[in-house]
């Protein structure tokens, strides 16, 4: 028992702020839309599709000594629009300056950077505690003491059942009896919501590390593979278009979203790395690499990410509930709210008993 009471007390702040932007964050497009802070494409039916080059093109003019080193499409959430990553030489993806472009208009779409919106705020204190990659460990022990706590409350109510039927709410015995069955009850509703939100929450900690470890291991052979290739004297100008284009070929069902650059950290100097997501049901929140050679624009091999990668790829979805609408987005926060209460109350039965005995 005391090993759940001083886990869950120890834990019982940093777990409640989580709780309370973890809420706010579950419904981040909705407030996007509704405060305007969302990039939007200028309505044009009229214009002819112009090529994702004359963005670029755009991105680099606006903001010289920079170059695009990535470039993401998302139809879904930002039609019409491409998400570019600009870096000077020498940065990598974390000094990375982001804009989005109208690719009708081959335009750059103003708005507020993101680390400076409501959103980015809340987002980088649920993920990061303002701390980077650090942040996210420290939030992959919290979610892990959370687990911890978890386990031991059950280890904590299984004997107390036995006395008293299960959910029993004893009212007129005192308040603090109240909120421990309350405890107790709420605790149980949400045991296997909370089990799967923190477990998630572990493995997205990770995320960057991860990453790191597939940049040492997979992508760094791929780089030894290729560095004795010397580029043609005659290469072909930058195609973007016809990257997607080579990649989707290559991948039928699989939608490319995100190209990163030859020579940038995440590519071989001789190839585009596009970034495919799956079309249908499981796939969908999975992705597969292609390489596209940068003369040629073939596609040279694609690629299944590790298994390590693909845990936390679907950890993202069952960690915020964005996979099933607006009605699984309420679930979500309902269960949230019921975590956070009995995390506020089981500190407040601690600070109860203290005092009782006092």
């Amino acid at each position: 028992m005391w090993i759940h009471r001083w886990i869950s007390l120890f834990v019982a702040l940093p777990f409640a702020i989580l709780c309370m932007t973890g809420v706010v964050l579950i419904f981040h497009e909705e407030i996007e839309h509704l405060t305007g802070s969302a990039p939007q494409a200028a309505q044009s039916g009229a214009q002819a599709p112009r090529p994702l080059m004359a963005s670029i093109f755009a991105a680099e003019r606006a903001y010289p000594g920079e170059r695009v080193q990535s470039a993401t499409l998302d139809a879904e959430h930002f039609p019409g629009l491409v998400l570019l990553g600009l870096l000077k030489d020498g940065e990598g993806f974390q000094q990375a300056r982001w804009v989005y472009a109208d690719i009708a208009q081959a335009t750059l779409v103003e708005q507020p950077a993101f680390d400076e919106t409501l959103m980015g705020f809340l987002l980088e204190l649920h993920a990061q505690w303002f701390l980077g990659t650090v942040g996210e460990l420290i939030g992959a022990l919290i979610a892990l003491l959370v687990l911890l706590s978890l386990v031991s409350g059950v280890v904590v109510y299984a004997p107390y059942i036995r006395k008293f039927l299960f959910g029993i709410i004893r009212s007129g015995k005192g308040r603090r009896l109240l909120q421990l069955d309350l405890h107790n009850l709420i605790g149980s509703v949400v045991l296997g919501w909370a089990f799967v939100v923190t477990l998630t929450g572990v493995l997205l900690g990770f995320g960057t590390v991860a990453i790191g470890v597939w940049q040492l291991t997979e992508l760094d052979a791929l780089r030894q593979q290729y560095r004795q290739e010397i580029p043609s004297p005659g290469l072909t100008a930058p195609d973007l278009d016809r990257v997607y284009a080579a990649a989707a070929e290559a991948a039928r069902g699989w939608n490319p979203t995100t190209v990163l650059f030859p020579g940038s950290e995440y590519s071989t100097p001789m190839h585009y790395l596009v970034l495919l997501q799956g079309g249908h049901g499981f796939d969908e929140k999975m992705l597969q690499l292609a390489l596209v050679d940068s003369h040629s624009f073939e596609v040279t091999r694609l690629m299944q990410l590790p298994v390590y990668l693909k845990a936390i790829l679907l950890s993202q979805p069952l960690h915020f509930g964005d996979y099933g609408g607006m009605p699984l987005k309420i679930l979500w926060a309902s269960c949230t709210l019921l975590t956070l209460f009995i995390t506020l109350n089981g500190a407040w039965l601690w600070w109860a008993k203290r005092r009782k005995i006092n």
